[in-house]
């Protein structure tokens, strides 16, 4: 598979792009999960965060039949290996937060190195800690650009907190995807489909009448 290097712009406009497509669909299924995830405190939060990688990968993909809210609950597919992954992150994460400024810091840093262990777990069937590690070893070989892009991903997905937290419904899903595409990219080796060149039509030229001597 030949080297795909990232693109920051390129794949924002690439995100955007699934995002305004599938917009309806990919707010209800990550608000679905956000809320199942927060009446369970947290344990559906993998296993749904999963179903919403799958009809990610799916509306990217194109593939048919198309998915529909329901899909969410795919995810539980992969109930252990995503609960495992969300309380390994959220432990790190939560030991983090107990050193100010430097902790903050340090998740922002990590956050590219694990970025691709959800899709991972979905797509490739992996378990958590090789996901885990298959992520690292890629994020690491193009790191300053994987974290401009989560970071701009986090950026964009928490826009909606300016409307009285509100508004964090439409934009959440869009780090999301964000990392689907960055997967797809880097794992799939997808490239930008090429313009298809028009046909045009080629006009008729009668034979040449043959000279007389």
């Amino acid at each position: 598979m030949a080297e795909n290097k990232v693109d920051v712009g390129g794949w924002i406009n690439e995100a955007f792009e699934l995002y305004k497509t599938n917009f309806g669909l990919l707010c209800l299924a990550t608000l679905v999960a956000g809320l199942l995830g927060a009446f369970t405190c947290g344990v559906l939060a993998g296993p749904m965060f999963a179903g919403v990688i799958m009809i990610i990968l799916r509306v990217s993909r194109q593939t048919e039949p198309k998915p529909q809210i329901g899909d969410v609950f795919k995810g539980f597919d992969f109930f252990l290996q995503a609960l495992l992954l969300v309380v390994v992150l959220a432990v790190a994460y939560g030991v983090l937060s107990f050193l100010p400024v430097i902790g903050g810091v340090a998740g922002l840093l990590i956050a590219p190195l694990v970025m691709f262990a959800m899709p991972l777990i979905v797509d490739q069937k992996q378990e958590f800690w090789p996901a885990i590690q298959a992520s690292y070893e890629k994020a690491k070989e193009d790191y300053v650009s994987l974290l401009v892009i989560t970071l701009l991903g986090s950026l964009i997905s928490s826009l909606g907190l300016l409307l009285c937290g509100v508004g964090v419904i439409l934009t959440a899903p869009f780090g999301a995807i964000l990392s689907v595409v960055a997967y797809r990219h880097l794992f799939e080796g997808v490239t930008a489909e090429p313009v298809p060149v028009a046909d045009v039509p080629v006009m008729d030229v009668p034979p040449a009448e043959p000279t007389q001597a």
